[in-house]
């Protein structure tokens, strides 16, 4: 084990960790303030703002030699004997120095910049910049401009930490972005007829540590310390990028990427950062309806609910053939539950997997192995990022809870065909995707395939037009809940906003149905722990201390999400007083 001297107080790492001197020390609680460094992206050590003191102790003698002059955090690798100060009047000094470096030329212009409340500038002038304004010249004023149809570049604001350059030459790619001219005429930019209009694109914006780059679909549409930060999981596709929606007023306003490096690291792709809208679009169901007289009518939920029971009881009772849709975007707490009341009514009757979107193929990113998060390529611990095809979020476990039902999957398309020919006496259909999946023709002939129909979704589909019961549920946003990715992750979903008005989360809904004991709100907790003693390979679940998993679980996996993880503290796109915890 290594042992580390910060500011006078001895500190052990792990054995093997390979940490720099800003990592080391944020593990323990301190701070190095910092702006160009990203760890994962190479170190170029330009902005200097994480100059510190360094030396070493001699392991024999135990004299502390010191480097006469102050050196770059982000370059410095925290080995046994090093020796870090962080809190000399040199080193406060020296912070002092490049703020006022980095001010001379940027705009006083806190109060209308969107990136206000989590800027990395705004911040650390607090903390280490000084109240006295020397610089009484003229100021550089540089061009605004779009670099893309989505993204708007201030090069005013901009301190060149390159973060956005490095993000597209080592991560995508892409190599949309460059460094134009030099000294204070240098400006980020993009080649000519090449806009920045790569797949992962956004996340320009949320390294930005200023409000140099700043996302015009978020554009001064809200203050960022008004939304509340909700842990949440894109439904956009099978990958589960780990994201935090922000919401204020029962609307989400943006999503952004969290941390997680078994997932998607510290990157979402533009198609999941701009799926948030499907929660807030106005043609969402807005109540629940009941078939009266030959057409719908909006019902209370409670009756809607009881309508839908009673006649699916009475169906079981006289013997009638059931089916069910379980959705491939339900939880799988959700899909448990609505498999447990279907089989509840009937053992004979059908589970089959919802329809799932597949577009295009799989698209892979694979980062530039040559720069590694310390700038030594031993460090380099980056992983691919894909964006698939599949586009659900549950395949993987709505297929492991089905399996368990009735020990195979019944693909929808076969099931389709099959209902054609012999229909069903009741047949129960969810939903709840970013978009209508139940539209067209083919979907509707699903009609003549049941008596009685019941459609449980977010969206007034045409499927949805001729049913009995419409049963209207919770969008990925209403409700909380886990989720199996591609790569056999479980990943838990916070619940971001509340239930519409005549809606219920899927799980009430299905609670209420198979009239579950407690007549209360149901926990998906409670669900997923009841899950997790009978589908096999959930058992790993039962085994997680505390919260459960913030970065996800390899469903045979036994590991805790915290053992062996180190602290990395993003000080400005992480809500404040929290931690992230890395690799």
């Amino acid at each position: 084990m290594a042992t580390i001297i910060i500011n006078g107080t001895e500190y052990t790492l792990p054995e093997g960790e390979r940490l720099n001197a800003i990592q080391a020390a944020q593990r323990f609680g301190i701070e190095i303030p910092y702006y160009c460094w990203h760890p994962a992206l190479s170190v170029v050590a330009n902005c200097r703002m994480c100059e510190i003191q360094v030396g070493a102790k001699d392991p024999k003698t135990g004299e502390i030699k010191m480097i006469p002059k102050m050196v770059p955090g982000c370059q410095t690798p925290a080995k046994d004997g090093t020796v870090i100060v962080t809190d000399s009047p040199e080193v406060q000094a020296h912070q002092s120095m490049i703020m006022e470096y980095l001010l001379i030329n940027h705009p006083l212009d806190c109060p209308v910049c969107d990136q206000a409340g989590q800027c990395g500038l705004q911040d650390y002038s607090f903390k280490h910049g000084q109240s006295v304004h020397r610089f009484v010249e003229e100021r550089t004023v540089n061009p605004r401009k779009d670099v893309s149809d989505q993204i708007q570049l201030n090069m005013d604001r901009c301190i060149m930490c390159t973060r956005c350059v490095r993000f597209t030459r080592e991560i995508t790619g892409t190599n949309e972005l460059q460094v134009e001219r030099r000294g204070n005429h240098a400006e980020i930019t993009t080649f000519p007829d090449h806009p920045l209009d790569n797949p992962l694109a956004g996340n320009v914006v949320d390294l930005c540590p200023v409000g140099a780059l700043l996302d015009k679909d978020f554009l001064h549409k809200q203050r960022f310390w008004f939304n509340d930060q909700h842990k949440s999981i894109c439904t956009r596709c099978s990958t589960g990028c780990n994201v935090t929606a922000e919401e204020n007023r029962g609307q989400i306003w943006r999503l952004r990427a969290r941390y997680n490096p078994k997932v998607n690291d510290y990157w979402i792709c533009d198609e999941g950062r701009y799926s948030y809208k499907s929660a807030n679009d106005a043609n969402l169901l807005p109540a629940m309806y009941v078939r009266e007289g030959g057409s719908l009518q909006e019902a209370p939920v409670d009756r809607a609910l009881d309508v839908a029971r009673t006649r699916l009881k009475g169906i079981a009772t006289e013997g009638g053939r059931i089916a069910a849709v379980v959705s491939p975007f339900l939880t799988v707490e959700e899909a448990y539950l609505l498999c447990s009341y279907v089989k509840g009514l009937s053992e004979s009757a059908q589970l089959v997997l919802g329809p799932y979107p597949v577009e295009g193929d799989d698209v892979t990113f694979s980062p530039d192995q040559r720069a590694g998060r310390t700038g030594d390529t031993s460090f380099v611990v980056s992983r691919p990022f894909t964006i698939h095809a599949e586009k659900c979020p549950n395949r993987n476990g709505v297929e492991r809870i089905l399996k368990h039902f009735q020990g195979s999957v019944i693909p929808f398309d076969r099931f389709r065909t099959d209902a054609a020919s012999q229909p069903f006496d009741a047949l129960v259909i969810t939903g709840g995707g970013h978009d209508p999946v139940y539209e067209g023709p083919e979907m509707t002939s699903l009609r003549d395939a049941a008596k009685f129909l019941v459609v449980q979704d977010v969206w007034p589909t045409d499927l949805a037009g001729l049913a009995d019961v419409i049963l209207s549920s919770a969008t990925f946003a209403e409700k909380a809940g886990c989720y199996v990715n591609a790569g056999g992750r479980l990943q838990y979903a916070s619940a971001a906003l509340p239930p519409r008005d005549g809606s219920l989360p899927d799980l009430d809904i299905l609670a209420i149905l198979m009239e579950r004991p407690g007549g209360g709100p149901v926990s998906s907790g409670d669900v997923l722990a009841e899950l997790a003693q009978q589908v096999p390979g959930f058992e790993a679940v039962s085994r997680l201390e505390g919260e459960f998993p913030a970065f996800g679980l390899p469903l045979d996996d036994a590991e805790t999400p915290t053992g062996g993880m180190a602290v990395y503290v993003d000080p400005w796109h992480a809500p404040r007083g929290k931690v992230t915890l890395a690799r």
